[in-house]
C-alpha cells in the first residue's frame, strides 16, 4: 500500500482504542521491558496529602526514555508536561506548588515509558514532603541520605535503602572501567568512546571527550569543558557556552541586545536584566530549583530562553516580562525593563527581528546548515523509513516550526521545504502523533476528512488504489467542466434565439397595424 494511503487509514482510524494503562502503587518498585519504538502506559493515582511525588527510572539494559503528565493520558515526547531522556537513571521530583500538579481529583499521573532502544527498567513514583520555605536542603528518603547524593553514579551507603531506590540506582551496578566510571551510569558506555560517533554525553574530560569522535572539537580546541563547538550559533542558548571563553554561545544567549523592544507584552524583549522588581535573583531558565516550570527552549524555541537568567515572556503569556525566581518562598515575579520602544535608538530594529530576519533557509557549504537541514536532521527519514522517536519528537516540531517562519518564501528551497513538510505531516499522521502546533490546521482537517469517510472510504481507497482515484476525479472534474461549458452555450443561444424572435413577432405586429 502506498504510504500516503497507509497515512490516510491512519487518519480515519485516529479515535481508535488507547492501550491500557498500567497501575502504579506509590513507593513499589516495577520491573518491565519496552521494545524498541513502543510505548508502555502506567497510571499512579496520587492521594490529596502529597506534598510532592518522585518519579525514578533506571535502565538494566538500553535507553527508556520517560514522559510524565498530570492532565494527558498515554502522554509522547510532544504531549507531556516533563520529560525524561537523558541516558541512565534519571529522578523527578514534583512538588505541589507546580503549575500542572494534579489538575483535579482524583489525581491521577500518567507515565509512559518509550524504548528509544529495547530496553528493560526499574520505575518508582512515590511521595516525598515538599520543600518548606525556609529549607536548604530537599527531602530526604533516609537519615543521613542528601537528596543530592541520589543517581550521581556513586554508590553511597547511608542512600542503599529501597525508599531511596539504592541510591537512585548508584547501587544497582558494579562499575569496573577507569576515569569513565561514573559516567557509564549517566550515560556513556565505554562502548561508544572512539567509535567515531560524536556522544554529548561522553563529550567531558572524564571521557576523554569522547575520543576525539566529534570532529570539529578535540580537546585543544575545546572553548570550554562541555560545550561542542556545533552548539554555538545553533539557535538555542548553552548554559555551557555561555562563557567568555566561547563567546557567548555566539549569538544564541543574546548577550550583545540591548534593552529594545516594540511589542507591548515585551515578547520581543531580548535584553539582560536579571531581577525582579522587588530585587530578587532571576533563576535560570534551564533550572528547576527552586521551582519547576515548563518554560523552557525545549517548549518555546523562539522565545529566547536557555541556560541564562535574564528576563523574558514566552509566546506573551504574562503582561509583561518576568522571571521564576531564586527564592523558594517566590515563585516568580514582573521584571523592571523600559517600556517598548522606551530603550530603543532612532530606527533600532529589536534583537529577536534581527535575528530571526538573518537566518536564510539554507546555507550551502561544506558543512550545510540553516532552517531547513536543522529540519531535516530533527525529523529523519519519513514513510516507511520513519521512527516514532525521531518523527514525533519535540525537537522535531521546534525545527519545523523555525523553518516555517523562513523556507516558504525562500525562492530557491520554497519547493524541496514543501514536500518535505507534506512527507513529515503524512508520516506524523502515520504514527498518530498529532501534536506538532505547526500542523495543526492539517491534522485538524485530516480528522475531519477521516470523521466523514469513516473505515468503508478508506477500504475503498485501499482496494482501488490512491493514484487510480486522482487521476479519475481529475478526469471527472474535466468533464463536468466541458459539459457546464456546453450546457451554457446552449442556454446563450437559446436567449438570443427568444430575443430574435421576439424582434421578429413585434415587426410582424408593426406592419399588420399600418393596413
Amino acid at each position: 500500500m502506498p504510504r500516503y494511503l497507509r497515512a490516510w487509514v491512519f487518519a480515519v482510524s485516529l479515535a481508535g482504542a488507547a492501550a491500557e494503562e498500567i497501575a502504579l502503587k506509590l513507593g513499589e518498585l516495577t520491573s518491565g521491558y519496552v521494545e524498541e519504538d513502543d510505548f508502555l502506559y502506567y497510571a499512579a493515582r496520587i492521594p490529596k496529602e502529597a506534598g510532592a511525588v518522585k518519579v525514578i527510572i533506571t535502565p538494566i539494559f538500553g535507553d527508556p526514555d520517560l514522559y510524565l503528565s498530570f492532565h494527558t493520558v498515554e502522554p509522547d515526547d510532544t504531549s507531556a508536561t516533563w520529560v525524561m531522556d537523558e541516558m541512565g537513571t534519571e529522578e523527578r521530583l514534583i512538588r505541589r506548588s507546580a503549575a500542572e500538579f494534579c489538575q483535579s481529583e482524583p489525581c491521577t499521573l500518567h507515565l509512559s515509558v518509550y524504548g528509544y532502544e529495547a530496553a528493560e527498567f526499574r520505575l518508582a513514583v512515590y511521595n516525598t514532603s515538599d520543600i518548606s520555605k525556609n529549607a536548604q536542603e530537599t527531602p530526604m528518603c533516609a537519615p543521613s541520605c542528601n537528596e543530592f547524593d541520589l543517581s550521581d553514579g556513586i554508590c553511597d551507603k547511608e542512600c542503599n535503602t529501597t525508599a531511596c531506590f539504592f541510591d537512585g540506582g548508584d547501587c544497582l551496578v558494579t562499575h569496573s572501567r577507569g576515569t569513565c566510571d561514573w559516567r557509564t551510569r549517566a550515560g556513556c558506555p565505554s562502548s561508544w568512546i572512539g567509535d567515531g560517533v560524536c556522544d554529548e554525553e561522553c563529550f567531558v574530560e572524564e571521557c576523554e571527550w569522547d575520543g576525539n569522535d566529534c570532529a570539529n572539537t578535540q580537546s585543544e580546541e575545546i572553548c570550554h569543558a562541555g560545550c561542542m563547538s556545533s552548539w554555538i550559533n545553533d539557535g538555542e542558548c548553552d548554559e555551557e557556552c555561555n562563557n567568555e571563553e566561547c563567546n557567548f554561545d555566539g549569538a544564541d544567549c543574546a548577550h550583545a541586545a540591548s534593552d529594545c523592544y516594540h511589542d507591548k507584552d515585551g515578547a520581543d524583549y531580548r535584553g539582560q536584566v536579571h531581577v525582579t522588581t522587588s530585587g530578587i535573583e532571576c533563576m535560570k531558565w534551564t533550572g528547576q530549583f527552586p521551582h519547576q516550570h515548563t518554560l523552557t527552549h525545549q517548549n518555546y524555541p523562539s522565545a529566547g530562553l536557555g541556560g541564562h537568567n535574564y528576563c523574558r515572556n514566552p509566546d506573551g503569556k504574562e503582561d509583561r516580562p518576568f522571571c521564576f525566581t531564586e527564592n523558594p518562598a517566590v515563585r516568580w515575579e514582573y521584571c523592571d525593563v523600559p517600556e517598548a520602544f522606551a530603550a530603543c535608538l532612532q530606527n533600532e530594529v529589536p534583537h529577536a527581528v534581527q535575528l530571526q530576519a538573518a537566518i536564510p533557509c539554507y546555507i550551502d557549504g561544506p558543512t550545510p546548515s540553516g532552517p531547513l537541514v536543522k529540519f531535516k536532521e530533527a525529523c529523519g527519514e519519513t514513510g516507511d523509513n520513519s521512527t516514532y522517536g525521531d518523527i514525533c519528537s519535540r525537537d522535531c516540531c521546534n525545527a519545523a516550526e523555525q523553518a516555517a517562519l523562513r523556507c516558504p518564501t525562500d525562492p530557491t528551497y520554497r519547493d524541496a521545504y514543501a514536500q518535505y513538510v507534506m512527507d513529515v505531516q503524512w508520516t506524523m499522521l502515520q504514527h498518530e502523533c498529532t501534536s506538532c502546533r505547526v500542523y495543526k490546521q492539517f491534522f485538524e482537517n485530516a480528522n475531519m476528512l477521516g470523521s466523514i469517510g469513516g473505515p468503508a472510504v478508506a477500504g475503498f481507497v485501499q482496494t482501488t488504489g490512491f493514484k487510480v482515484l486522482l487521476v479519475s476525479g481529475v478526469i471527472i472534474l474535466a468533464l463536468l467542466l466541458a459539459i457546464a461549458c456546453v450546457i451554457a452555450r446552449f442556454l446563450y443561444a437559446r436567449k438570443n434565439y427568444n430575443l430574435q424572435t421576439a424582434d421578429v413577432e413585434a415587426f410582424d405586429d408593426s406592419d399588420e397595424d399600418e393596413f
